[in-house]
């Protein structure tokens, strides 16, 4: 069979075919990616959304847990403050105004701050409250609480010093926590205080 020859017209006729294919085909990826990116920036609109809501949601929960622990601490200081008694000792003084920045030897600041600090001649009592106290209030108040409050007022480093943790409700795992390292626990009794434990409050 006799081969058919091309000639100009048919190569030219080809180029614009495939040209005009080739326009199509971008087209039709443009218009894909346009489609794509509105796509994603819904997705990113309704991330962002998602995020504004969770952090009004974070903040509204925060602000009910501050206002919850203000509303313990004032509860037990006022308490206390007519009491003047814990762990069977009497105390003078009642304080919430313990705290504030202490720089160190290293040149570091230590920043604490004590909700209820009770004191005599011989010793201190640091009491934390809590709205809803957990296991983990219990470690902090005697392996930061505790040593924090040495460093920064060390006139009373070598005073007998015992811990209590006051809350208006109190986790499971609390009470043997407290136990274990002879943390006292308080709670209100009508409008008085009382060591709610069977165990005898540890002196530092």
């Amino acid at each position: 069979m006799e081969e058919e020859k091309l000639t100009w017209s048919d190569i030219m006729r080809g180029f614009e075919e495939s040209k005009r294919r080739n326009e199509e085909l971008a087209a039709q990826m443009a218009e894909t990616k346009a489609l794509m990116n509105e796509v994603f920036s819904r997705m990113d609109k309704r991330s962002e959304e998602s995020k504004a809501e969770m952090a009004a949601m974070r903040a509204e929960v925060a602000g009910i847990g501050t206002s919850n622990g203000m509303f313990a601490e004032d509860v037990y200081f006022r308490s206390l403050w007519r009491q003047k008694e814990f762990a069977g000792v009497h105390f003078d003084e009642v304080s919430n105004t313990f705290g504030g920045i202490k720089k160190l030897p290293d040149g570091k600041r230590l920043q604490d701050q004590f909700d209820i600090v009770m004191l005599n001649d011989a010793a201190a009592a640091i009491i934390e409250s809590k709205y809803r106290a957990r296991k983990d209030d219990v470690e902090t108040l005697v392996e930061k609480k505790l040593v924090n409050f040495k460093i920064m007022f060390p006139d009373y480093k070598d005073f007998k010093i015992y811990l209590g943790l006051g809350a208006l409700a109190f986790e499971d795992d609390v009470v043997e926590e407290a136990k274990k390292y002879g943390v006292g626990l308080l709670k209100r009794v009508g409008d008085t205080i009382e060591v709610a434990n069977s165990w005898d409050v540890k002196a530092y």
